[in-house]
């Protein structure tokens, strides 16, 4: 006995030691995942080198895409992280962000704790097309790092006790911005967001910026350590930071001196820069458009009316948008569509709604998204009616869209996975096919440029000949240009407007009648360019006519060999006149123009300007802004020279003598020719060819050997460049025969796709010290009439396996008490791959009960066994109907320990039941038990016993009893600054029927040290089915108050204090250790109200022998309040909450009480 109480704690101390996973409160809530459609019903897979991809149907193209450029950029990852995985990598692949969201994949709570937990985690990246193949290969490149800093910090199974640790103790910037940093290269607008933080007025260095916005600190933080230290330093700083278990000692020993010291000069390196660019550059000079926006809401779409006087533009609330119309004249708006709502918890799809004008000015249309499908909505100015229809399926995502004409519109959208330019009739739902290749075709435009009618849109294709191209050899991962279509001679051949192969040019339209606009990033900063488009000669044909009436066409500079000259009757010479564009800049801002729109019969132009940490609207005459120049900024400059575009490394941009960019000529207002980069820009002989077959790699044309022949004052040959270290980055396309020196893309292989088949993996096994309620925690009232009888500490061993998609989940446990009686028992599984999710589950168990008061104790052997069927329909991410079918045996034979117990009966209490549930929550985590937001639920249950036989022949009978069952439980978190938060909780049901619930109230959830107040009547009688518990009001025991109705408040004011001291807490304990104030209030109750006289608190019963019996009956207040003080905080790895309090009973106050428990919330 002695060796078995001394094993006991030490077991104890052991799972404590090395244990925990997420403790919760009883009531469960959750979020939702909303699937609209059946796609997911296939998926494919194809396993490369280093990755295993999985797509579905329209993802196929993306998916290809993501097999290539994954291999491309991994060899390059790895080096510079100098880590390795063993496993293959899983990339999951969705056609757009609404379909990303659908996915069950995260569809979990997170692990408020992790020491101990042998969490296997899954090396799965996600990622959605949003019509550039840039940003999906950003959003490669960040997921593969992620998963390595995973596996690096993380580690798996045995190291994961020790490298919890790590992860926990690194803040927000460090991972986030790493990751960022290998995901894309710093780049204009990262530039740009840095510089108006960096310059507000608000800015009080790294630690707030990070505070707010850490993934930028990170990255900016991240690309100076690269651009002042080397790459190959990050992974020193992350090897020291790993092995010393800390950043400070990490960048201590890599960098030879403290962080502090690195931050202060990260903070100069980039305000000297800064500041010496504004310098050069002013703000805009156009009307601002004043409108209110207190809590500075993203604003995009900003488009102006065609006669100048009207604007639409929208605004979007992490996911809850609104669509304004606003005059210029009085400046008075009003809301035209408003939708979504606001949904912290998963990325906000700032692509919808879209926006543009009737070019007849009576009309605005708007497209949006609503349950995955786009919707066009019109608004009649005049009539003021709305019109909504559904666009054509096709179309997976629209990424803007024009009018061209009143019946015809203009879109750039996604079908199949690629982005292309279409003409769409919203009257027959009919479109037609502008391009189709694999290139990115964004911002199409419909201009009338004097006599020519055509498209403007940007693009990264290599060449300017139209013709159908799917992706094979070459990655569409360059720059964007302009160019231009003619909806008139629908030629083939486009107008390349712009050729910048280090830079970007997006949004044009049309300024006036006869030119257009457009932003570039060539300066370094988003600021518009101005052009026109306008005939040249671009060679000269031959006309050779002979005199049987046939006749050939030649270039005037070639000549036929064996020409007879006396079959010719004619030779003449035609010019070959085309189309080129001239353009010029139009402003210098200091801040990037994130829009422009205009009204080009008014002469009006609209911009968007983010300056100051709020967003600004301008309009008016883009002739105010002319004889511009645009030197570079220092970041720009630095861009161009690592990539060898300088002719002269001592030039004029150099940091070291920007003050010479004063002294650059000045050009004449009536100069209208460009720079010779700008010039004839028609000229072009790009072109690029994919083939079947293997190339040959010293004769294979590639991008950089075109460009060269294009802009040679500015390109320069690959041996021309800095050899001193390999680019972290490389922007231009990549075709596959690489030049020497460069990774070759990997082939694509379509003979390896397979159909993907449902695998399992091991999510989490955990073993665990653990006492909570499971499966809603009803005890029979005939097995336990002395009261509730609260589960003793116990080992819970647990394992959850879910599959690839997470559609399906499989948890089984096993929890065995300290005691070693009522060991329990349970499975459930999960099928979510449907909107309408399914879950099953069992539940045994197992107890003996020695009574007491009797010479002889009883014994009684209590055995549930518990099957469940749920369904449950989300109505979106937030609220949900949920429905679960009970079925429950509660088997009680009383053991032999006298004749009287011999000859008792087995009891079979079978009861089968219903209950329904409406869910809503939207609370956001903070930190460890810091929660903002809400959440509630409402239900209702039916209960009827039945009692089904076996012995002579089946026999069933409903006519035992019923209960009925309502309740709701509320829960309100508000911040009361940025850690502080007031959580506030009002409970409440009641059973009615011939059978009831006893609800003991007091005491706390998952209390260590059980206490039940047997002093307090409880009623009696048949009528009692289940008890249960009514948590929290603390000051008292468990039962202070007894009845089949109850209604609680709980109210908690939450204070993490170390945190405010210093955020850059090491330990857990300190970090999560949260000072907490209480009150509680509450009653429970028999009959209709608290006061009633059935209640038998009132009543109390003295007995003395078998004939005398005395009722006492006495006034008791049932209403019961408790206050007090608490702490919370991690302790080897479990979420330990104590407090102190204080009960008030009928207006007296008690002697205070110590609760010591495990979870969170109340």
């Amino acid at each position: 006995m002695r060796k078995q109480i001394y094993f006991i704690p030490v077991l104890s101390l052991c799972l404590l030691a090395s244990a925990v996973t997420a403790q919760v409160s009883q009531v469960k809530f959750g979020k939702n995942r909303v699937q609209y459609h059946r796609d997911f019903d296939e998926w494919s897979q194809y396993e490369s080198d280093n990755f295993i991809t999985y797509w579905y149907g329209v993802g196929r193209n993306v998916g290809q895409f993501v097999v290539q450029m994954a291999e491309q950029d991994f060899a390059q990852i790895q080096s510079v992280l100098e880590h390795r995985v063993n496993e293959k990598l899983q990339i999951i692949v969705y056609a757009d962000l609404t379909d990303l969201k659908q996915s069950n994949i995260g569809n979990e709570e997170a692990f408020t704790n992790t020491a101990g937990q042998t969490k296997i985690v899954g090396n799965k990246v996600f990622v959605h097309f949003n019509g550039d193949h840039n940003d999906l290969r950003r959003q490669i490149r960040e997921g593969i790092a992620s998963a390595y800093l995973e596996a690096m910090l993380f580690g798996a199974n045995l190291q994961e006790i020790v490298q919890n640790a790590v992860m926990l103790n690194l803040p927000p910037w460090f991972k986030q911005g790493l990751v960022a940093y290998i995901g894309e290269p710093w780049n204009t607008e990262l530039d740009n967001e840095l510089r108006d933080a960096m310059l507000s007025e608000d800015y009080e260095g790294f630690d707030k910026l990070a505070e707010e916005n850490p993934k930028l600190a990170g990255h900016s933080l991240w690309y100076f350590v690269g651009e002042n230290y080397g790459i190959a330093t990050l992974s020193n700083l992350l090897y020291l930071t790993r092995i010393n278990r800390s950043i400070d000692l990490g960048v201590v020993y890599a960098f030879g001196s403290p962080l502090e010291t690195a931050l202060q000069a990260w903070e100069v390196f980039f305000l000297q820069r800064y500041r010496i660019d504004a310098s050069m550059r002013a703000m805009p000079e156009l009307q601002p458009i004043p409108f209110k926006n207190k809590r500075n809401l993203p604003v995009s779409q900003l488009k102006i009316s065609p006669n100048g006087q009207q604007i639409a533009f929208v605004t979007n609330e992490i996911g809850k948008y609104k669509v304004y119309l606003q005059h210029l004249g009085d400046n008075e708006k009003k809301v035209l569509l408003k939708g979504g709502f606001r949904n912290a918890f998963q990325a906000t799809d700032y692509n919808y709604p879209l926006v543009a004008w009737n070019p007849n000015g009576q009309e605005v249309a708007v497209i949006y998204e609503k349950r995955d499908i786009i919707k066009l909505l019109t608004y009649n100015l005049t009539t003021h009616k709305k019109e909504v229809s559904e666009l054509a399926p096709d179309y997976q995502r629209i990424f803007s869209f024009d009018y061209i004409n009143p019946g015809q519109m203009l879109f750039s959208a996604e079908v199949q996975g690629y982005s292309d330019i279409f003409l769409y009739y919203p009257v027959t739902r009919q479109s037609q096919r502008i391009t189709q290749d694999f290139y990115d075709d964004l911002d199409a435009s419909y201009v009338k440029l004097g006599r020519k009618k055509g498209i403007l849109f940007a693009s990264n294709r290599p060449d300017s000949i139209l013709k159908p191209e799917r992706l094979d050899s070459i990655l569409p991962i360059g720059p964007k240009d302009i160019f231009f279509y003619n909806l008139e001679t629908e030629s083939p051949e486009l107008v390349r407007v712009t050729h910048t192969p280090f830079a970007d040019e997006r949004q044009p339209v049309q300024a006036d009648s006869s030119r257009f606009a457009y932003i570039s990033d060539q300066s370094g900063i988003f600021n518009r360019e101005l052009g026109y488009l306008e005939e040249y000669v671009h060679h000269y044909n031959q006309i050779i006519v002979f005199k049987d009436g046939t006749e050939i066409k030649i270039n005037a500079d070639s000549t036929l060999a064996d020409l007879d000259m006396e079959t010719v009757d004619t030779i003449f010479t035609v010019p070959v006149v085309k189309d080129r564009a001239v353009t010029h800049p139009n402003t210098n801002y200091n801040r990037n123009i994130l829009e422009q729109h205009a009204a080009p019969r008014k002469s009006r132009i609209t911009e968007l300007i983010f300056n100051q940490g709020a967003y600004r609207m301008y309009y008016g005459d883009p002739e105010m802004s002319t004889n511009i120049e645009q030197p570079a900024t220092i970041f720009s400059t630095q861009q161009s020279e690592a990539a060898g575009r300088q002719k002269n490394s001592e030039g004029k941009h150099r940091r070291e003598g920007h003050q010479v960019l004063e002294e650059s000529p000045s050009r004449n207002p009536s100069e209208t020719d460009l720079p010779a980069e700008k010039q004839d820009t028609g000229m072009v002989y790009n072109f690029l060819f994919q083939s079947e077959f293997e190339v040959d790699e010293e004769q294979s044309p590639t991008l950089q050997q075109s460009v060269q022949v294009i802009r040679p004052a500015q390109d320069s040959t690959a041996e021309d460049r800095p050899t001193t270290s390999r680019p972290l980055f490389q922007t231009r396309a990549l075709s596959l025969s690489s030049r020497s020196g460069e990774p070759a893309i990997y082939r694509f292989r379509p003979g390896r796709i397979t159909p993907y088949r449902l695998q399992f993996r091991t999510d989490f096994v955990t073993t665990q010290m653990d006492n909570s309620l499971l499966f809603d925690g009803l005890d029979s009232y005939q097995a336990n009439p002395d009261g509730f009888n609260y589960p003793p500490m116990g080992i819970l061993l647990k394992a959850n396996f879910k599959d690839l998609f997470e559609d399906y989940e499989i948890e089984g446990g096993v929890r065995i008490p300290t005691t070693f009686n009522g060991t329990e028992y349970f499975l459930t599984v999960q099928d979510k791959k449907k909107r309408l999710d399914k879950i099953f589950a069992i539940y045994r168990r197992n107890q003996r009960f020695i009574g007491e008061g009797t010479i002889v104790p009883t014994r009684r052997e209590v055995n549930v066994l518990l099957g469940q069927f749920g369904v449950r329909y989300p109505l979106d991410i937030f609220r949900s109907l949920r429905a679960t079918a009970t079925l429950r045996r509660d088997r009680i034979m009383f053991l032999a320990t006298d004749d009287q117990s011999l000859k008792k009966p087995v009891s079979n209490e079978q009861r089968a039941g219903l209950r329904l549930e409406y869910v809503f929550d939207n609370t956001l985590d903070m930190g460890v038990n810091l929660k903002n937001g809400s959440r509630y639920k409402l239900y209702a249950e039916i209960v009827k016993r039945f009692e089904l036989g076996f012995k002579e022949r089946i026999t069933l009978d409903f006519n035992k009893g019923f209960m009925g069952v309502l309740g709701f439980d509320a829960r309100h978190y508000q911040r009361l600054d940025k850690l502080t938060i007031l959580a506030l909780r009002v409970s409440g049901a009641t059973s009615f029927g011939s059978e009831k619930i006893l609800y003991s109230l007091g005491g706390v959830d998952n209390w260590l040290f059980y206490n039940f107040d047997k002093s307090i009547p409880t009623p009696g009688g048949e009528d009692i089915a289940y008890v249960t518990l009514a948590p929290n009001l603390r000051g008292f025991s468990s039962n202070i108050r007894n009845g089949n109705t109850h209604l609680l408040l709980n109210a908690e004011l939450r204070s993490p204090v170390f945190r405010y001291f210093t955020p850059r807490v090491r330990s857990s304990f300190l970090r999560n250790f949260q000072v907490v104030g209480f009150f509680d209030v509450g009653t429970a109750w028999v009959g209709n109200s608290p006061y009633s006289s059935e209640n038998p608190l009132n009543t109390t019963t003295f007995t003395q022998g078998d004939l005398v019996s005395i009722k006492v009956t006495y006034f008791r207040d049932p209403i019961v309040a408790g206050y007090g003080v608490g702490v919370r905080s991690t302790l080897f790895g479990y979420f330990v909450r104590a407090d102190y309090g204080w009960g008030i009973e009928t207006r007296k106050v008690q002697k205070p009480k110590f609760y010591v428990a495990f979870g969170t919330d109340f």
